[in-house]
């Protein structure tokens, strides 16, 4: 399965519920972007109207080969102001005032319309299958997106256990294959920071910025680490946290039902042939909420395969990225799910991924 050929092959529309008024302490915009990861758009729009970016807020990272849109909030700035801002790819449609800061989870869906290329066998695949996505749904595993280039969770790990250095290094060192000549530059030339940032590529912007406090700093890893920005630092915690769960929930739903598998990198999907009895939500575990009941063996295995503890998700060396941990539906359902030509359209619920849903309808790994 072939997946965004160019953005426009790949919406997504934010579902919100916002409280608009005609004033108040922050304003609201409809954030419309293609090619834009939305960090990289929130500190670019940031640096135009020459504030920080905690002033602003959204409710979810948006993909950035794709066309999306999102709600954003601004503190202490007018709407003329903000209508101001020109970047390129990026347009601001004023939603109205409010007196709340939109945060991180406070979307209420996605809509998605995706154009995809499939082969003979994943055609029949999708159209024998369909049926079932919408009377079982689908298994909720944490899509690809989640591990970046691969090394999120190897940061995470390094993080969670204050490993700094080795955080750094997987931070380096793993992208690509594009930039393979880079990383192998950086292990063989570790602790070379002003040559490692002379070949670093010019699009590895906060590597550049890593390297740069390095060559000041050269062993202050965790000095380093804090020059990515904090939401960024997270999702590598939390994508640690989303493997562990991933391969835990698989080895789970074997023990317990009959299902088909399919291979995909770094996990299994599985789909449920008949109605199942398996535990409605699964804890992906911090160090406030822990695995119970049978799924505890496996996610201890996968804690033990990984060398870390519950109580290691406190990240007592940089507390600023502690992991509590929640609670996650096994199986979700999907709405609005429709097929027209190559276009497949439907709505999820937040960290819900659209990618895991497409392999389940097709029975393949897909190609971003």
């Amino acid at each position: 399965m072939k997946l965004k050929s160019v953005p426009e092959d790949f919406v997504v529309d934010e579902v919100f519920d916002l409280k608009l008024k005609k004033k108040g302490d922050y304003v609201y915009f409809l954030l419309n972007k293609t090619n834009w990861t939305t960090q990289r758009a929130i500190l670019q729009i940031a640096r135009r109207l020459r504030i920080t970016k905690r002033r602003m807020g959204f409710a979810g990272n948006k993909d950035k080969k794709a066309v999306t849109s999102q709600a954003i909030s601004i503190f202490g700035l007018s709407r003329e102001a903000v209508e101001k801002v020109r970047l390129k790819d990026i347009k601001l449609e004023f939603l109205g005032y409010g007196d709340e800061p939109i945060n991180l989870g406070d979307l209420e869906n996605n809509k998605f319309k995706i154009k995809v290329g499939l082969s003979k066998f994943e055609r029949e695949n999708l159209n024998n299958r369909l049926n079932l996505i919408k009377k079982f749904g689908f298994v909720n595993y944490f899509g690809g997106q989640r591990f970046s280039s691969g090394g999120s969770s190897r940061i995470g790990k390094g993080i969670v256990l204050g490993d700094f250095e080795s955080a750094i290094k997987a931070f380096l060192s793993i992208h690509s294959k594009e930039v393979k000549y880079f990383d192998d530059y950086v292990l063989n030339n570790w602790g070379e920071w002003k040559s490692i940032l002379s070949v670093a590529p010019k699009f590895l912007g906060m590597e550049k910025n890593v390297l740069n406090y390095l060559v000041l700093n050269p062993t202050d890893f965790a000095g380093a680490l804090r020059r990515i920005p904090k939401p960024t630092r997270r999702l590598f915690v939390h994508a640690l946290q989303s493997e562990i769960w991933n391969r835990a929930l698989s080895k789970y739903l074997a023990s317990k039902v009959e299902v088909k598998w399919i291979n995909l990198p770094g996990h299994k999907i599985a789909i449920p042939i008949d109605e199942v009895k398996i535990e409605k939500k699964l804890s992906v575990s911090g160090f406030d909420t822990k695995p119970t009941g049978e799924f505890k063996k496996f996610v201890d295995d996968e804690m033990k395969r990984e060398k870390v503890d519950y109580d290691d998700f406190r990240c007592k060396s940089m507390p600023e990225l502690s992991a509590g941990g929640v609670n996650r539906d096994v199986f979700v359902k999907v709405r609005g799910l429709k097929i027209k030509d190559d276009w497949i359209s439907f709505e999820l619920g937040k960290g819900t991924y659209a990618t895991v849903l497409l392999s389940n309808l097709t029975l393949s790994s897909h190609n971003p």
